[in-house]
């Protein structure tokens, strides 16, 4: 639930299990939740946590363009500092945890730490270990940008893990210098479909808040919410009760245990906080929470993520029919959008995703197949011999719609035909995502079940 631990990179044996060698790979799209944080919150000052931790080395290092006098863009280079409120209302300056010293490093809440730096920086080196080094993939120079597509949410700890993720795929000394900066894309916060977007999708934030209420109902009153409150209700604020819906949420509490896990020793919580059934509890009622929406309503999942789905499925089915030529698409997302996807295909682990946890979809072609002598095939012909495959945190994992015979490469479950990937995601992708949100707005309560097939 907290930092990611990836095994040792593919052996040889390995990674001729993994990539067939009746298979050709012609696209990779790695869709990955941002590296460590910061709480997005402060919680439990009471316990001795500080409010803002030292973690963020790039306060220092911040530059923005600045138009000059002579109407000529320039850099400024300014480092940052975080005023807060003192013990008696006054404007202080946020000191380092433990020392008391102000320095530039504070970290906003909900900030990208130096470590998510570092584990984002890794996932980067270790895409460029596989698909350049090892599968001879991806060029060892980045490719014309047309090869290539960049994204990520709005949310700047999103966005600065997919700019470490590239640096560690192509590091400067392998980006030609007679070529612009890379383009990196986003989308306004009215049509951002990177993560379940409950802010801008009335019904979804309804269908959520359905789910969440049926939890707190269902575990508030359980023996094991019991179990929670004898271990950590003494710190709750205001002699307030752990639940699902407390305050803080029961998300909120392992928030905080995960981004203090992921971290020094200066931000640590009372022992109890990291207790192995505290926190395998609070993981099971918050993966319930806020996931079991996606296994049982094709609704919430059109909602949370079909649209996100549908454009995966479109990158892949343009390389196939010839009519794009992106090989790597990068994705900076959250956690909320990983969990979502795996779940809506059946193929949910039911853990919290960790940090710089990565989806991976890979896109192949048998090797001896050919297309028609006359031509283009076209329509369902178009889509023999294409396969797309999953990979979780280096797992392959198997889409549930994909398991019956004849949607899968012969032998390998976790090879979709290409048919069949279009055929699930075609259930769940929206043709119109903001009509779609504003149905069903007089249906109260839990949506009918309708399970992951």
């Amino acid at each position: 639930m907290t930092t990611l631990n990836l095994p040792p990179p593919y052996t040889a044996e390995q990674l001729a299990a993994l990539y067939p060698s009746n298979l050709e790979l012609h696209q990779v799209q790695v869709i990955f939740r941002h590296g460590e944080r910061t709480p997005v919150a402060p919680r439990f000052q009471n316990t001795g946590l500080q409010a803002f931790w030292p973690y963020c080395k790039s306060a220092s290092l911040f530059t923005a363009p600045v138009l000059g006098p002579d109407g000529r863009w320039d850099d400024l280079a300014f480092r940052r500092r975080l005023e807060t409120f003192g013990g008696k209302g006054e404007a202080v300056l946020a000191a380092s945890t433990g020392s008391g010293k102000v320095t530039d490093d504070i970290c906003l809440l909900g900030q990208l730490t130096d470590r998510g730096r570092e584990t984002t920086l890794a996932l980067g080196h270790r895409l460029r270990h596989l698909y350049v080094d090892q599968l001879g993939f991806l060029p060892s120079t980045l490719a014309p940008p047309e090869e290539y597509y960049l994204r990520s949410t709005s949310i700047v700890r999103a966005l600065e893990s997919l700019q470490q993720v590239f640096t560690g795929l192509y590091p400067a000394s392998h980006r030609p210098t007679d070529v612009p900066p890379p383009v990196i894309l986003a989308r306004s916060l009215q049509e951002e479909n990177l993560f379940p977007n409950e802010a801008n999708c009335r019904r979804f934030a309804m269908l959520s808040r359905a789910f969440a209420d049926v939890a707190a109902k269902r575990w508030n009153d359980s023996p094991e919410m019991a179990l929670l409150n004898s271990k950590l209700g003494k710190w709750m604020p205001a002699g307030g009760k752990v639940a699902v819906d407390g305050h803080p949420r029961l998300s909120g509490i392992m928030d905080t245990v995960n981004a203090t896990l992921a971290h020094g020793p200066e931000t640590r919580l009372p022992g109890e906080f990291y207790d192995e059934d505290v926190r395998r509890i609070m993981n099971d009622f918050n993966v319930d929470e806020w996931y079991r929406g996606y296994a049982e309503s094709v609704e919430f999942r059109r909602l949370g993520v079909g649209s996100l789905l549908g454009d995966i499925r479109d990158r892949a089915t343009a390389v196939a029919s010839g009519k794009s030529q992106v090989r790597l698409a990068l994705m900076g997302c959250h956690d909320t959008t990983l969990a979502g996807l795996l779940a809506s295909l059946g193929a949910f682990d039911q853990k919290w995703p960790p940090f710089t946890s990565a989806i991976a979809v890979e896109t192949f072609r048998l090797k001896d197949h050919r297309r028609s002598f006359w031509g283009r095939v076209t329509g369902a012909g178009a889509d023999e011999g294409w396969y797309v495959r999953l990979r979780y945190n280096e797992k392959p994992v198997v889409v549930s719609g994909c398991k019956k015979a004849g949607k899968h490469l012969e032998g390998n479950e976790s090879f979709c035909t290409m048919e069949a990937f279009k055929e699930v995601v075609g259930k769940i992708a929206p043709t119109d995502w903001r009509a779609e949100c504003m149905n069903n707005m007089d249906k109260k309560g839990l949506p009918k079940v309708e399970e992951v097939d």
